[in-house]
């Protein structure tokens, strides 16, 4: 038992996996097994296995939680990563096109300042910012995860998770991620050490085994809120005003009904409802998810990481479709996959503390935003979330068919009067390649030290160059 478990079970009442989740999905709010009754949701688990597939990669395993919560008790059983989110679902899939309703916001909290055997951020958190001075509201409950915790903030209510109200939500979270992540509570030095995460994310469950090899717990220590509560909590620090006054509307699981999203989101239902119209279609070119895994060598940060690679699905989505055209050559999930697990070993090679590992059960999540829903998520906000500047087309007004061939028209031009031309950016990938060839046994840290080159660019062609080679 560490000394933030230590203080957490010295004055609160522990609760077992069961009971934690009861407190979240509430008797007769999932649907019960084999049922599949019309307007109900499950819950759904997924443990990730020291075993590896054949190809490599560790064995998942998804569970549907139904209302007898039998699910949670054969996932505890196991010696597994394990992770849940306080979301219901259709279907098995965990993805946030299947997300149906939200029952809890969870905020990871790590990085919490220990001196010695006191836990001063934890009493920081408690005694100063949440009983004192009530800058912070209390949570529902507190999970111990091994070296950090999670808060969790219940709803009284579950919110229904449209694609607005989602986005609305997200920053919600946000907002209350910032407001906790406190220096008197966190050992952090700027705002860019805070560790963001989005509402679909899957926590650690109590029970289940942590990274130092106990078992997760979980602790009562307060009551459910209400979501016009914390927007009251997080107002004064809200980055992005909402519409109504600065409040988020949010749609409650009574109000749902074809009636209340006409009037909610009348382009969206002119368009799919009374149109009958189908979602859009993509036709992005490969080179933007190209250009992606770059920037994530070149600038991912401890803190983002999760969300880099979140953006990678983003940008493999917008790029999967394809078009003769304009993207002959698109991007597979099955090629995603494969190059979120290699750029894994370098996000963990950034790890700075025992605390903050990147797992593959990080990778997992992050590969859940492989759908329709992301497509259109901000620019602003991916800067924001993955801490990695993205800049905006400079087209000056023109559509981008007819930037491109003004674009192309002056290349040519160019190449007509002999100045000099850099088709493309200089690579480093020769250079590893070379060097691998000449040093068949050497690691990374050699190339590095041997080329000159920075670490960031030689993870970043390592793998594609050991496997042309």
């Amino acid at each position: 038992m560490n000394v933030l478990e230590e203080w957490l079970d010295r004055y609160f009442d522990e609760l077992s996996p069961r009971e934690f989740y009861r407190m979240i999905f509430p008797e007769g709010e999932l649907d019960t097994k084999d049922s599949f009754t019309k307007g109900k949701y499950t819950g759904i688990a997924v443990s990730v296995s020291k075993d590896k597939k054949k190809n490599g990669k560790p064995k998942t395993k998804r569970y549907s939680v139904t209302d007898d919560l039998d699910a949670v008790d054969e996932v505890c059983a196991t010696d597994d990563f394990c992770i849940m989110s306080p979301i219901s679902y259709a279907g098995k899939e965990r993805t946030s096109k299947n997300a149906r309703f939200l029952y809890a916001f969870a905020v990871d909290l790590d990085k919490i300042r220990v001196k010695g055997t006191d836990p001063v951020g934890l009493k920081n958190l408690w005694v100063a910012q949440i009983e004192r001075v009530n800058r912070i509201p209390k949570p529902t409950m507190i999970v111990s995860s091994g070296s950090g915790l999670h808060l969790y903030y219940v709803l009284t209510e579950p919110i229904a998770l449209f694609q607005d109200t989602s986005k609305d939500l997200q920053e919600l979270k946000r907002d209350l991620t910032s407001l906790i992540w406190d220096g008197a509570i966190c050992d952090i030095q700027s705002t860019k050490e805070v560790q963001q995460e989005g509402i679909y994310q899957g926590f650690r469950m109590p029970g289940t085994i942590t990274k130092n090899g106990a078992r997760a717990k979980a602790y009562l220590t307060g009551g459910r809120i209400s979501v016009e509560a914390l927007q009251d909590y997080t107002a004064g620090i809200r980055g992005i005003r909402q519409h109504n006054e600065g409040k988020i509307r949010v749609v409650k699981k009574k109000e749902i009904t074809l009636k209340v999203a006409k009037e909610k989101y009348p382009d969206w239902y002119e368009r799919r409802i009374v149109n009958n119209e189908p979602k859009g279609v993509w036709h992005v070119s490969r080179n933007l998810y190209e250009w992606w895994k770059g920037q994530i060598y070149d600038g991912a940060e401890v803190g983002h990481r999760y969300y880099c690679l979140m953006m990678l699905a983003i940008y493999a989505r917008k790029c999967s479709m394809y078009d003769e055209k304009h993207n002959p050559n698109p991007v597979t999930k099955k090629e995603l996959g494969r190059d979120a697990y290699q750029i894994m070993d370098y996000l963990e090679s950034l790890t700075d503390s025992d605390d903050n590992h990147f797992t593959t059960g990080d990778v997992q999540d992050a590969l859940e935003a492989f759908e329709d829903k992301w497509i259109t998520f901000p620019r602003s906000s991916i800067e924001y979330k993955s801490g990695i500047p993205v800049p905006p087309n400079r087209r000056n007004g023109r559509k981008q068919a007819d930037h491109i061939a003004l674009m192309n028209r002056m290349k040519d031009l160019k190449k007509e009067l002999g100045e000099p031309m850099q088709e493309g950016r200089p690579s480093a990938e020769p250079i590893v390649r070379e060097w691998q060839q000449l040093h068949p046994d050497g690691t990374k840290a050699d190339c590095i030290r041997d080329t000159g080159l920075s670490k960031p660019t030689v993870y970043k062609h390592w793998q594609q160059s050991k496997v042309d080679g």
